[in-house]
């Protein structure tokens, strides 16, 4: 079931891009007034924020103003859904659902209608159709995938999350399922690295919290400083004994990795006892080691990966460890709040030259898996 209808911010700027073009987009004929209809859209759209959606149904008289005009028709087919009156929104949505001003939306909230009435066989069709109609869209690819995880299907829909981050690498919800769905498997390695890839693309939502808590949580997990049989656990043994695709002689990325990871983990390995956890300070001790060595040794180059290659940038122009302080900061609030109050300056610079010198995704992210 789709987790995205439930977003009205997202719905907000369906509709408010539909209004800026509203005035060209429209004949003007004289039983319509493109102003009123905004001005009745606004109120309806300020119920949905607060998620009123039946306040939202009742008050939206855009449509008087402006009959049988699709982007308000869409716009009270989200607020049914929301009021899960499904039915009834999907009878609006059923003649417009295709229209090509709504792009891949209007099929994504027709087969939301199906998935939440749990008619799976329909809304497929729907997003496959959409998919037809838009394969580029990385919000039907995660229907898709989500279809397959909620199904309990968590191969095939990681396959449809990778494939979407390649085929819109600007959508941030393919990489957040990525690394969650990762961090319930014993290949972690990947849930630290879309994880981190999606904390660059959104930074200040709800799910950014979620995720860098999880990261940094998945980080620790993946180590046992001090067990002598396993310290290291990013990957399962399956992982680790695929063949390097660069031949018998070359370590594959997954056991590079954990072996450079192992070295750089050996200064905060206690002599007698088992560290059950990393503080923030010393995993980005821990990394900032770990990106040093692996520069050095020229795996960068050997082993392309768009994150290493994002922390290497960092670490050589010196903003390495107040980012990885931003990655990990609601992994543990209290030590990030001791932390700011010390350095509250140097890390105010940093977040003012990260506002506009982010990691770049204009092009599919090469992390180690699947690399496009």
């Amino acid at each position: 079931m789709s987790l995205l209808i439930r977003s009205n911010r997202m719905q907000r700027s369906l509709l408010a891009a539909f209004v800026l073009i509203l005035g060209c987009a429209v004949p003007v004929f004289s039983q319509r007034d493109p102003v009123k209809a905004d001005e009745e859209a606004g109120k309806a759209i300020e119920y949905m924020d607060a998620n009123l959606p039946e306040n939202a149904i009742e008050a939206d008289r855009a449509l008087k103003y402006m009959p049988n005009y699709t982007p308000y028709l869409y716009e009270k087919a989200v607020s049914l859904v929301m009021a899960k009156r499904y039915l009834d929104a999907l009878t609006i949505l059923q003649p417009i659902y295709t229209d090509t001003s709504l792009k891949e939306r209007g099929y994504q909230l027709m087969g939301n209608c199906h998935d939440f009435m749990q008619d799976t066989a329909s809304s497929r069709a729907v997003y496959r159709a959409g998919l037809a109609a838009y394969p580029k869209s990385g919000r039907l690819h995660f229907e898709m995938g989500q279809q397959y995880y909620v199904a309990y299907d968590r191969a095939r829909a990681n396959v449809w999350w990778l494939k979407g981050t390649q085929v819109e690498p600007t959508f941030p919800t393919n990489y957040y399922w990525l690394a969650r769905s990762y961090s319930e498997t014993r290949d972690l390695i990947w849930a630290v690295f879309y994880g981190e890839a999606f904390l660059n693309l959104e930074r200040n939502t709800p799910r950014t919290r979620d995720m860098s808590k999880l990261v940094f949580d998945t980080w620790n997990r993946s180590m046992r400083l001090g067990d002598n049989n396993d310290p290291i656990n990013f990957c399962s043994d399956s992982v680790l004994d695929v063949p390097s695709p660069l031949g018998a002689q070359q370590m594959s990325f997954p056991v590079a990795f954990e072996y450079n990871i192992a070295l750089a983990a050996q200064p905060f390995i206690p002599k007698d006892s088992i560290l059950p956890r990393l503080s923030i300070e010393k995993l980005i001790d821990l990394r900032y080691k770990f990106m040093r060595a692996w520069s050095q040794a020229g795996y960068d180059k050997t082993y392309p990966n768009d994150i290493l290659s994002w922390n290497k940038r960092l670490q050589e122009q010196g903003r390495l460890k107040e980012y990885l302080w931003w990655l990990y900061g609601y992994g543990d609030k209290q030590e990030m709040q001791r932390h700011y109050k010390q350095n509250a300056d140097r890390y105010d610079t940093f977040l003012v030259w990260f506002s506009e010198n982010g990691m770049s995704f204009e092009k599919p992210l090469c992390l180690g898996l699947g690399c496009p």
